[in-house]
């Protein structure tokens, strides 16, 4: 049987990731953040406004916002697209990835959450491989290879 949920969040995550990144390097940093809440709120819609859901949204969302603000204060990442980002903070994009993340791992790739060991090393790859797109598309860019292995790390931990 399939469960259409794990299929919308799945397709639905994927889609606003695409749009966040390639929308943050053509001048419309803040299409992807907006289709994003509408994933978010048709997600939220469909589970009866769990409150669950909400309180990991927003935990997302801040953990996103303090490790990438870190990694861009701290020049290992620079990011493109929105007014935070001038200031070396996480920009609104990239916040959204973090938010959309959240309902992946808590949907999608629910299988792993208890598997640590399986979570850590998702995260340890997953996490730069990400960037590294990202990299690939011109919405941010990584100074060193430093960067990879501390983004790495913390993603493991994070995942």
């Amino acid at each position: 049987m399939i469960n259409y949920l794990k299929l919308y969040d799945l397709v639905g995550f994927k889609i606003c990731w695409v749009l966040c990144a390639f929308c943050s390097t053509w001048n419309q940093p803040y299409l992807g953040p907006f289709a994003t809440l509408i994933f978010l709120l048709i997600h939220l819609y469909l589970v009866n406004f769990k409150s669950r859901d909400i309180k990991v949204i927003l935990i997302a969302i801040t953990c996103g916002f303090i490790l990438d603000s870190s990694f861009s204060l701290s020049g290992l990442i620079s990011y493109e697209g929105g007014f935070l980002s001038s200031y070396q903070l996480s920009p609104l994009w990239i916040l959204s990835m973090w938010a959309g993340f959240s309902l992946s791992m808590m949907y999608t790739l629910e299988v792993i959450r208890n598997n640590y060991t399986i979570s850590a090393l998702l995260g340890f790859v997953g996490g730069p491989l990400s960037y590294s797109a990202g990299v690939g598309i011109g919405s941010i860019e990584i100074h060193t290879i430093t960067s990879y292995i501390l983004l790495a790390l913390a993603w493991a931990v994070v995942v």
